[in-house]
């Protein structure tokens, strides 16, 4: 279970607060939607999430364990809006391969297949891809990553 409470990040430079008393309850398995006019800081709450920024008020727990940026690390994945701006891989094969060069290739087949994307070949460059294929193929790296926190 992911439990937020009362979470606040307010930036040094920020007058106010980005985010302020964000309480969430969110349970295995289950999908959570954060919605909001642009500006309000969702993708805010989502980088506090994946642990590339670091709340400044409130506590995050997994479990009952309190959470921190390297916890939020290793616990979750997320796939960026524009995974293009993020692709190091010169090939499909090394994006999926990268920080887990011991995968099998039963296991890079089977998350492409998830996302639809067994038929591209290997050698194919990222940036080759269309948007919505760029986009799957982001989400293929996260599946064989297996967090515990998907973060879209």
């Amino acid at each position: 279970m992911l439990y937020l409470k009362d979470v606040v990040y307010h930036p040094p430079a920020a007058l106010n607060p980005i985010l302020q008393g964000i309480n969430l309850e969110l349970a295995p398995q289950e999908l959570g939607l954060i919605v909001g006019p642009s500006g309000s800081g969702k993708t805010t709450l989502l980088e506090i999430l994946a642990g590339f920024a670091d709340k400044t008020g409130g506590t995050i727990h997994w479990r009952d364990q309190e959470l921190t940026v390297l916890h939020l690390q290793q616990l979750g994945g997320i796939v960026f809006q524009f995974p293009e701006r993020h692709f190091c891989g010169k090939t499909i094969l090394e994006e999926l391969r990268l920080g887990h060069p011991e995968i099998k290739s039963e296991r890079l087949t089977a998350a492409l297949k998830e996302v639809g994307l067994e038929n591209i070949p290997l050698d194919t460059s990222p940036h080759n891809l269309s948007g919505g294929q760029q986009r799957r193929l982001s989400l293929a790296v996260q599946l064989i990553r297996q967090p515990n926190l998907l973060l879209l």
